[in-house]
């Protein structure tokens, strides 16, 4: 069982259009062909287990005929209606097992009784099973886009004098909150869709020129952090802490360099001060003074060192303490 690992929710935004597509196909479905034609082989296979396969077969058949003998394949609109072929499938076969029936085996089926559909085989590889929680809400998503669709119809129909679009907007309201609880970081392709609906639902009501249609109650908001701005959110924060960083240790060099130079400057300073007073002012002549005196002392005392050493006794000079006597050499 093939199982799609992606869907793109961006195409649910063409739902309103296919819904009304498939309204007017499914309304001239009796002149549109006999497209029950080997429906009847679906039922029989299905008996017991597929109620409504008939049913289902039948307009299934009627609708992509149609959508697709409009659109070539190279168009995006092929694109659109093959999504919205698939989700229709499995939309109405939901209820059932997929153990009993999935989309791809009715789709294989079909194509087994009927080799009259899909001769060109378009759909190949375009039918496939849409996991439950996806397919759940596209659901909501649908159902929502067809209550857009209903208010629209009110506030354009130029038959209606009295126009009342309350009742309709409450129950959209009701059914989008329903779907705003299924958001969550796991699915942001979902709540963008979400937010796309609420975005057009809004804007029709705001525009429209009846008063009983009018915006009177916004839908809640969608709240969801995309994981592409949480990385980028953490790649700021991170480049703004580095800088951060960066800067604080700028300020701690500057802080260190500038204490250092403060202290320079005031030993400087007070140099230049000490020496401004020492040559100008009385205190550097009495200062001067003091230092005369005390190198004037130095001096006297170290000429009587010297005088002390020459009246020594020397070998060339003894002294006889017997007879008291002076001898001098001479030379």
């Amino acid at each position: 069982m093939t199982y799609t690992k992606d869907v793109n929710y961006e195409l649910c935004e063409h739902f309103t259009d296919y819904i009304r597509l498939e309204e007017s196909i499914l309304s001239n479905v009796g002149e549109s062909g006999n497209f029950n034609e080997k429906c009847e082989h679906i039922e029989e296979f299905y008996s017991g287990k597929l109620h409504n396969s008939k049913d289902i077969c039948t307009k299934f058949k009627c609708i992509a005929t149609k959508l697709l003998t409009s659109t070539k394949s190279e168009d995006s609109g092929f694109i659109n209606a093959c999504f919205y072929l698939n989700f229709w499938l499995n939309y109405k076969l939901m209820d059932t097992p997929k153990s009993i029936v999935s989309a791809k085996q009715f789709y294989d089926k079909l194509k087994d009784e009927d080799s009259g559909f899909d001769s060109e085989h378009k759909l190949i590889n375009k039918i496939h099973v849409i996991e439950e929680e996806h397919l759940k809400n596209m659901v909501m998503l649908h159902n929502l886009h067809k209550k857009y669709n209903e208010i629209h119809d009110i506030i354009h129909n130029t038959s209606d004098s009295d126009k009342n679009c309350m009742n309709y907007s409450e129950q959209c309201i009701q059914k989008f909150d329903e779907a705003n609880k299924n958001c969550s970081p796991y699915n942001i392709k979902f709540c963008k869709a979400l937010e796309a609906f609420k975005e057009k639902y809004e804007y029709m009501l705001n525009d429209s020129e009846y008063e009983n249609c009018k915006l009177h109650k916004p839908l809640s908001s969608v709240v969801y952090v995309d994981p592409l701005d949480r990385e980028k959110a953490i790649e700021e924060d991170f480049d703004f802490t580095a800088d951060s960083s960066m800067v604080s240790g700028d300020q701690g060099f500057s802080t260190h360099l500038r204490n250092i130079m403060v202290v320079i400057f005031t030993v400087i300073s007070f140099f230049l001060v000490f020496l401004g007073l020492y040559k100008a002012t009385p205190f550097g002549i009495y200062f001067r003074r003091q230092i005369r005196r005390v190198k004037e002392n130095w001096i006297n005392l170290e000429y009587v060192n010297e005088n002390k050493s020459i009246l020594q006794p020397t070998e060339y000079q003894p002294i006889n303490e017997e007879n008291n006597q002076l001898h001098i050499s001479y030379y």
